[in-house]
């Protein structure tokens, strides 16, 4: 259904932020320091041209304005409004501070004039970001405000007091308020509720947060991160999550640009204030780099005695037995060498995943491809309650997620109801209770997951047969710290009879990384099986094929729709199945389609739509390759098909059209009807789906017997193995 057409009030962005501050106001009151009171005080006291002014300068990326860039419609008095915010320090003249973003808004045009004036060798072809770097340092401020500085510009005030109260509302960094109008205009969908909670306890923590926050963002040159490394001692003390993995990370980040400046010695300094394990690692890899192999081998042996979490300890293990153990193969080496290895067709090359799926299918097991998306499920089903009812403590209406989630107070917060729910996990409830809170909620919007077809079978399947104890003790860790948990788990969850399995699938030339290997040995200490494939790929002889062929009401999906399918099951060359049906598209065939496919309007009124047939089509194919002559458009259309059915179409492919190309070259044209006429192959109907799809399978025996080895071949290279 299309969404109605809204028009928002031409003061909309004005009556945005007054809703902000009031929010501000009232969820954080004593919380806020003299500057915030002070700014909405002093904003409060301006008329509404200049709030407007103000806002309107806020929300837009400038950092200097002429009156002329203010010239908005809506805003009745643009000189007393600018006055106005001028008298009450809104607003202030240009001077050296300002130099940069004076240069930035300018033309690049503009900018190569400047510097030729000044007989400055630039050159066209730099960027502007270049030409704004060379004239700020070779360009003194004071020549260019005497010449070219417009005596009508200014530059807005508070912006970081305004960037601190949008942090406050947003819990994140925002430039402006543009989310409040995509919410009115129904973009962004909010969660209205009865109360809401302050995210910080004092405002030291929220000053923290938003100091760690903003320099993450900014910090983007060794410059400064040498200014951030000489003020260290000045960072605000973060007082408790998220503030304090904020600051870690910061430090960090200083390390590695000062590692990139070759300032190694400041880069440990600042690596030994993080209590990251990246920053342990990076030290440990520097000490040994740089022949402290002793202090590096003390700071592993204390990783190992007392591990943050399974990744530090993976990586101390794995240093220390190559480093010092005298194991020249490291650990992640040697599990994938002795991983469980499949085969598969070549054509499932780039999409291990699958092909594994289709693998394991055919030992008995059914396959789901859930990576990181099953224990989010599982944990925002089983705590919904938790999560999204009205205890839970969300920031604002913006928030998709509470914020106990982020400063790790979840567990604490909802202690008895998280044990109840985990005990009945444990004692076989889980079922029961799963079915009943998916009832309750099937289809609401939360910031966890996105319901999917199958989600629910998925769910149940999984809860009624995997072990109850390991169950409930990784829902109980995520519930503990839940975004260290939140991704790097196996690709493949395997359920057949009583038995559950993980899988991490690797293809050709894939590595097991870190985080992925903790996952697989968090998996198994709590009790579940949890392993590697690997993936090689080879010609396989007795891969299935589908032929398939559509016609279409035109070219173009998804505008455009199938109105017929035929499909042909391919095996040994021989045929061992076929499946064709008419489609209604729901949609008029165009006149020339008709006289090209001889497929009629008549002809598809009484026909299944193709969600009537999808099932049934979809179990037909499902294991083998998908072949068709231009496989791109068929499997484009079948594609778009299942997508209208919020479905996923999945199949490795092989186009006749560009097979024939590689192995039978030199023909003037590679259509069906002349390949047919060259090869002797039967095309009867031409333009029907199923006469299409049969002649497509000659095209596709010709194709194999140049790709797949004959028996003569493996004949001949056993003659010669034995030999």
């Amino acid at each position: 259904m299309a969404r109605p057409f809204i028009t928002l009030p031409p003061l909309y962005y004005r009556d945005h932020f007054r809703e902000m501050i009031c929010f501000i106001t009232s969820v954080y009151g004593g919380l806020l320091g003299a500057e915030e009171q002070a700014f909405i005080t002093r904003f409060e006291a301006l008329d509404e041209w200049a709030q407007c002014l103000y806002i309107r300068m806020s929300n837009r990326k400038k950092a200097v304005f002429s009156p002329r860039d203010l010239a908005y419609q809506e805003i009745g008095d643009l000189w007393g409004g600018l006055d106005q915010l001028r008298a009450h320090g809104f607003i202030r003249e240009i001077d050296e501070r300002d130099y940069r973003a004076c240069l930035e808004d300018r033309a690049k045009p503009d900018l190569i004039d400047l510097a030729r004036d000044y007989q400055l060798e630039v050159k066209s072809a730099w960027s502007k970001p270049k030409l704004v770097d060379f004239l700020h340092r070779h360009l003194p401020y004071a020549r260019f405000s005497s010449g070219f500085l417009r005596s009508d510009h200014f530059v807005p005030e508070h912006k970081e007091t305004l960037g601190f109260l949008l942090y406050l509302y947003f819990g994140k960094l925002s430039d402006n308020m543009t989310s409040f109008a995509l919410r009115d205009l129904g973009v962004v969908s909010v969660r209205a509720r009865d109360t809401y909670e302050a995210r910080f306890e004092s405002l030291e923590e929220a000053r923290a947060g938003y100091f760690y926050t903003l320099h993450l963002r900014s910090l983007k040159d060794g410059a400064a991160a040498a200014a951030l490394a000489d003020t260290v001692d000045d960072w605000p003390l973060p007082q408790a999550e998220p503030a304090l993995g904020l600051r870690d990370s910061l430090l960090h980040k200083v390390g590695q640009a000062l590692e990139k400046q070759k300032d190694i010695e400041r880069a440990l300094a600042i690596y030994a204030r993080s209590e990251a394990f990246e920053s342990h690692e990076r030290t440990v890899r520097l000490l040994y780099g740089l022949g402290a192999a002793e202090e590096a081998k003390a700071r592993l042996e204390s990783m190992l005695q007392s591990p943050a979490h399974d990744e530090e300890y993976i990586f101390a293990s794995d240093f220390y037995a190559r480093k010092f153990g005298q194991q020249r193969i490291g650990l992640y080496t040697n599990l994938l060498r002795s991983a469980e290895t499949i085969e598969v067709d070549e054509l499932y090359r780039g999409d291990a995943e699958y092909a594994a799926m289709q693998a394991y299918a055919r030992q008995g097991w059914t396959a789901w491809h859930t990576e990181n998306g099953l224990w989010p499920v599982l944990f925002g089903l089983l705590f919904w309650d938790e999560l999204f009812g009205g205890a839970a403590g969300f920031g604002s209406e913006f928030d998709h997620r509470p914020q106990s989630l982020k400063d790790k107070t979840f567990y604490t917060r909802f202690a008895g109801p998280i044990a109840a729910k985990l005990e009945r996990v444990r004692c076989g409830e889980g079922v029961e209770l799963l079915r009943s809170i998916i009832e309750a909620h099937r289809g609401e919007t939360n910031g966890l997951f996105y319901w999917f077809d199958g989600l629910e079978t998925l769910v149940l399947a999984f809860i009624d047969t995997a072990p109850a104890q390991a169950t409930a003790d990784l829902l109980q860790k995520m519930t503990e710290d839940f975004y260290a948990l939140r991704d790097g788990f196996p690709d493949l969850v395997l359920i057949r009879g009583d038995e559950v399995r993980f899988v991490e699938v690797k293809g050709e030339g894939d590595c097991v990384r870190r985080h992925q290997l903790a996952r697989l040995n968090l998996l198994r200490s709590i009790g579940f099986v949890a392993d590697i494939c690997r993936v090689s790929y080879r010609i396989d002889p007795d891969q299935v094929y589908v032929v398939v062929d559509v016609e279409t009401t035109g070219g173009r999906p998804p505008n455009d729709r199938v109105t017929e399918i035929g499909a042909v099951k391919v095996q040994h060359g021989e045929v061992i199945g076929e499946w064709s049906s008419l489609i209604n598209p729901e949609k008029r065939i165009p006149h020339f389609i008709t006289q090209l496919t001889g497929i009629s309007n008549e002809m598809v009124h009484e026909a299944p739509t193709f969600a009537e047939i999808a099932d049934d089509f979809a179990a037909f194919i499902d294991g083998a390759i998908f072949v068709a002559h231009n496989a791109a458009f068929d499997h484009g259309f079948i594609a778009s098909e299942f997508r209208r059915l919020e479905r996923r179409f999945r199949h490795p492919r092989l186009c006749t059209v560009s097979a024939m190309r590689r192995h039978y070259p030199g023909h003037a044209s590679y259509g069906l009807a002349n390949l047919c006429r060259e090869y002797d192959i039967e095309l009867v109907t031409h333009h029907r789906a199923l006469a299409d799809a049969r002649a497509t399978v000659a095209l596709l025996n010709l194709v194999n017997r140049k790709r797949l080895p004959q028996p003569s071949q493996t004949a001949e290279k056993s003659v010669k193995i034995s030999q």
